[in-house]
């Protein structure tokens, strides 16, 4: 009568059971925390691209699982890293077998990105960039056209290495010059493991009329 569900040890009194918490007890207590609930999400979905079963993964398969820290701690990188694209990148890492252990490694996003910057629609890589700028703008009350002028180099390059920012919009924009020689040799190298600026000369020459699309949303924002 007093057995716990998750472990199978039986105890004298309910109270006992209730005070009990086994590893799998403590990791059902901990599903609604948002680790738990994004690896657990990611859990389903790597089984559901790698294997050939139908049926999905609960969630004691999960909390049973001998990768379920691995996966939680990912599921909290998600949050810490808050990804361009979350599931894009989840089926990234998935469907090209990266390793589970290398997941969080700073590498894999960068590659990422880098792939994911050259395929994604250019009304969309130029949307994100002008929302990313836009909230630069009204937390330093300063106009939208002095975004490449002002900026702080070490934010910029956060933007940039992180994806927030698009090649699209960063080397076509006329005022980006200034920001881009402001660069340190060291931040000129963080933002060329996204964004190769050989690479994306290559796309301009390769999309004109993109080229065109976007350099006339930059002149109209002023930038």
């Amino acid at each position: 009568m007093n057995t716990c569900k998750f472990c199978e040890r039986t105890f004298k009194s309910e109270q006992t059971l209730a005070k009990h918490m086994c590893t799998k007890k403590q990791r059902m207590a901990d599903k609604d925390t948002i680790g738990a609930q994004l690896g657990y999400r990611v859990f389903q979905r790597f089984y559901e691209l790698s294997t050939t079963g139908k049926k999905p993964k609960s969630f004691m398969d999960f909390i049973e699982s001998q990768y379920y820290i691995a996966f939680v701690k990912f599921g909290r990188h998600l949050v810490a890293l808050n990804p361009i694209d979350s599931n894009d990148f989840v089926d990234y890492v998935i469907k090209n077998a990266i390793k589970l252990s290398d997941w969080q490694k700073d590498k894999v996003y960068s590659d990422y990105l880098r792939i994911h910057m050259e395929k994604e629609p250019v009304d969309r890589a130029v949307e994100r960039s002008i929302i990313e700028m836009g909230e630069w703008s009204k937390n330093s009350n300063m106009p939208l056209s002095d975004f490449f002028t002002h900026i702080n180099t070490i934010e910029a390059v956060f933007l940039i290495k992180s994806g927030r920012i698009s090649p699209w919009v960063l080397y076509l924009s006329d005022s980006s010059s200034k920001l881009l020689a402001d660069f340190t040799e060291e931040q000129l190298a963080l933002v060329k493991e996204v964004i190769d600026p050989r690479a994306w000369q290559h796309t301009f020459i390769s999309n004109p009329n993109d080229v065109t699309f976007v350099k006339h949303i930059l002149r109209e924002a002023g930038l």
